[in-house]
């Protein structure tokens, strides 16, 4: 059985993907449509690590910023962003 590198080869050669990169974009997008759950865990690192905004972190996740904030706050994750630092 082939690998998954030469599959990919062998399907970009079939001209439907222009490369490897709009080929795993496009297996990216489906995973996440097929596994939706996964789509808040990227939300949720992404926002962890500042990355995205809260809004932006719900909106990848399919939540509302109220949904996203109250499964944060299960996982104990809290990150204060301040306007202003007593520097």
């Amino acid at each position: 059985m082939s690998n998954v590198k030469e599959n990919i080869e062998l399907l970009r050669r079939t001209g439907r993907f222009a490369s490897e990169e709009e080929f795993l974009e496009e297996a990216f997008r489906a995973l996440l449509d097929k596994r939706p759950e996964l789509r808040t865990e990227l939300a949720v690192e992404q926002y962890k690590t500042g990355d995205v905004s809260l809004n932006r972190a719900a909106e990848i996740a399919g939540h509302s910023p109220e949904e996203l904030k109250e499964l944060l706050r299960e996982r104990g994750i809290d990150r204060n962003i301040g306007f202003l630092d007593d520097a």
